[in-house]
């Protein structure tokens, strides 16, 4: 076996059998550190990571690389099913870029790096793809879950933007502004009636 050939083994994702794209390993037991890793779609779809808890198919499942634990998938208070094997990013670059597998995004890196900043957002200027708009997310005012390019657009604009409003100093919701002036324009009709009412224009 050539060199070339132990790398791909060793980065062999133990779910889909092809090269890992961003290299994960679970963080079940001590053993997992040194079986296969996973791709970090892969890992997410086996353990339907994109899905509420409540739209999972099992409670539970097993470790994807063989280990033998038992992962509690719909537990709300488990937040790490695995970890980013960043020490495998140098290795991972020698094979080839590293192409974003959110179906609907083209992107192609030339590092693990850059197409774990594209995934989860921390972009720097010297990146050339900005953040996955395909990628899940979790909203950053709420517990929202779902694809960037909702959670930054159609629910940031229902539920987040605001304006500040010239009258009261109030910040409003961008969708309630509308209604917020309505009742201005309102209690402003009816206090003009009061000041007519005492000769006052």
């Amino acid at each position: 076996m050539t060199s070339i050939d132990n790398l791909k083994e060793a980065l062999t994702c133990s779910i889909c059998q092809d090269i890992a794209t961003l290299p994960v390993h679970p963080v079940c037991c001590e053993n997992a550190k040194s079986m296969s890793p996973g791709c970090l779609s892969c890992v997410r779809s086996y353990y339907e990571l994109n899905k509420s808890i409540n739209n999972r198919s099992r409670y539970s499942k097993k470790s994807y690389n063989g280990c033998g634990c038992t992962i509690d998938i719909c537990n709300k208070y488990v937040t790490n099913y695995y970890c980013h094997t960043t020490q495998l990013d140098m290795v991972r670059n020698l094979l080839g870029p590293s192409k974003c597998p959110n179906e609907g995004c083209d992107v192609s890196c030339c590092t693990t790096a850059e197409l774990r900043r594209h995934l989860n957002g921390n972009i720097t200027p010297s990146d050339k793809y900005p953040a996955c708009a395909k990628a899940y997310t979790r909203c950053k005012y709420c517990n929202f879950y779902g694809k960037r390019e909702i959670i930054e657009g159609q629910h940031y604009s229902e539920k987040h933007a605001c304006i500040e409003c010239n009258i009261c100093w109030n910040k409003i919701r961008q969708n309630k502004i509308l209604q917020h002036y309505h009742e201005h324009k309102n209690s402003l009709n009816v206090l003009k009636i009061k000041l007519e009412a005492l000769g006052l224009k």
